[in-house]
């Protein structure tokens, strides 16, 4: 799974698991052959660890930071450090070599501590929870409804705003969530089901319930090219530099990601909206993860339709 710079102290520096992270770039053949290698690594060792790919193009300052003069680079890390890495391919038991030294450095837990937590995990997991599809605008919520409702959570929608160009398959959207600060009687339809909300709106959820939390990322630039071309072709003329929503998308990102840990009833997946159309089977392989594998996989890849990816980074 691809993840960017804004994700990357939530889910490497901050995870409580092992976490191997490839550094490498799109246009570097031996970073390419090694992209299916890496998928099965991270579904080999999802119950213990962690394994994500960094583009370093999109994320400059890490490549930076890190020193990864070569690619793809393997990075282990522990504890929010790294602990060992190679440069060049790999092969799978080179990987968990690296990722069997973070395993060994990561920080000792008492036995019973151990078992509190995997019992504690364990009646979370039992409880009903809602599903929330969020994220930035034009970043693929409306796609990723409609998977979740193939693959087994029906969602829930009032159809008030109904398929149209920029949405051919439905906006999947449900008019009461807009005023949950103030009206959530709804939320007792809502266990078992899927809701679409814009992500300032999560802070105003109920904590005495527990949500899965789909966020869905997408490159910022052709979110602003998908969002200028939706406005256009609804008579809306805006002048605000790319530049200027570009940074106030990110400051909005990176203020909700400092919100987030302390948010003990919501459990958060990020998805790449650009990974999961180039390697979808891999990506709807973590979502079920996320759903305790409890979600059907072939009918959600059927939805997935690359002909709706109009608007590309360069």
């Amino acid at each position: 799974m691809e993840i960017r710079e804004i994700d990357f102290e939530e889910m490497v520096l901050k995870s409580a698991r092992p976490v191997l992270v490839d550094f490498w770039a799109s246009w570097c053949p031996p970073c390419k052959m090694m992209q299916p290698v890496v998928d099965r690594m991270a579904t080999t060792v999802d119950d213990w660890a962690d394994v994500y790919s960094v583009n370093i193009d999109r994320c400059p300052n890490l490549a930076g930071q890190y020193e990864v003069s070569g690619v793809p680079t393997f990075i282990a890390f522990a504890d929010g450090k790294p602990v060992d890495r190679r440069t060049g391919a790999l092969t799978e038991g080179q990987m968990m070599t690296l990722l069997k030294k973070a395993e060994e450095s990561m920080p000792q837990i008492a036995d019973d501590s151990v078992a509190e937590q995997a019992e504690s995990e364990e009646e979370i997991s039992e409880r009903p929870y809602i599903t929330i599809v969020s994220g930035l605008p034009r970043s693929g919520t409306s796609m990723m409804m409609r998977m979740l409702a193939a693959g087994g959570i029906p969602a829930l929608t009032d159809e008030l705003r109904t398929p149209d160009e920029d949405n051919p398959n439905g906006y999947y959207e449900f008019e009461d969530v807009k005023s949950i600060e103030n009206y959530t009687t709804w939320i007792d339809r809502a266990p078992g089901h899927s809701v679409k909300m814009v992500y300032s709106l999560l802070e105003h959820l109920p904590t005495d319930l527990d949500y899965r939390i789909v966020f869905m990322r997408r490159d910022v630039g052709e979110i602003l090219q998908s969002q200028k071309a939706m406005l256009q072709r609804n008579g809306i003329e805006t002048d605000i530099a790319d530049n200027t929503m570009k940074t106030l998308f990110e400051r909005q990102l990176r203020k909700f990601y400092i919100w987030l840990p302390s948010q003990t009833h919501l459990k958060l997946i990020n998805v790449s909206y650009n990974e999961l159309l180039s390697r979808p089977e891999s990506v709807i392989a973590q979502i079920n993860r996320h759903f305790n594998e409890s979600l059907d996989l072939n009918a959600m890849a059927a939805t997935v339709d690359p002909a709706l990816y109009r608007h590309r980074a360069a």
